[in-house]
């Protein structure tokens, strides 16, 4: 292949990527499969506030600082 050729097929690859960039309007917009839309490990520290144990703490510290307000 030479290099003029090489040259002209870049060319076209980088307007073809530009051109449906701007029909996207997200350069980095990649669909995702049915397969890796659900594709993720359960991660406890994602969880947060929404874990059992996190819950009855912020009750816990909700219900004790009521409790000091009151008397």
């Amino acid at each position: 292949m030479s290099a003029f050729f090489r040259r002209r097929i870049e060319a076209t690859i980088e307007h073809l990527i530009h051109t449906l960039n701007e029909m996207d309007g997200d350069p980095d917009l990649e669909p995702e499969t049915i397969e890796e839309q659900h594709d993720r490990e359960a991660d406890p520290a994602e969880r947060g506030i929404a874990d059992k144990a996190s819950a009855n703490f912020v009750l816990a510290e909700a219900a004790r600082r009521y409790r000091s307000t009151r008397n």
